[in-house]
C-alpha cells in the first residue's frame, strides 16, 4: 500500500488460497486495493495486495464446491484469488462497482 492513508471500509477475518493451503489472516479492503495479511501461525505467510483497477470480475464461489462463502478475484494478468469471507455480497457489491472498464450488463 501507498504511504497515504486510505479509508478502509472492510477489515474483516479471511482466508486466502494459497495453493493446497488455506491461508488465515484479515482482508483489508479499501477504495483503491485489497490487502490480505496473514497470521503469524500460518506456514505460509504474508501479505498480497490487488489494486482495485486490476481487478477484471469478482464472483461467488463455494469453498470445497458446497459452502456458499467463497469470493473469486481475476485479474487483468490472469491471477485468480480465491478468498473465504463473511458477507461476501457486500463485498462483491463494492468491489464490482469499482472495476474499471466493466461493462454494464
Amino acid at each position: 500500500m501507498s504511504d497515504t492513508p486510505e479509508n478502509i471500509h472492510f477489515n474483516v477475518a479471511a482466508n486466502l488460497f494459497r495453493g493446497v493451503e488455506s491461508v488465515g489472516g484479515r482482508l483489508k479492503i479499501s477504495e483503491r486495493s485489497m490487502v490480505f495479511h496473514s497470521h503469524a501461525i500460518n506456514i505460509q505467510r504474508g501479505s498480497t495486495e490487488i489494486p482495485i483497477d486490476q481487478i477484471t470480475s469478482i464472483s461467488k464461489r463455494n469453498t470445497l464446491g458446497i459452502v456458499p462463502n467463497g469470493i473469486l478475484v481475476e485479474t487483468r494478468d490472469g491471477q485468480e484469488y480465491k478468498f473465504v469471507v463473511w458477507n461476501r455480497q457486500k463485498i462483491i457489491d463494492f468491489i464490482d462497482k469499482r472495476i474499471v472498464g466493466r461493462t454494464q450488463v
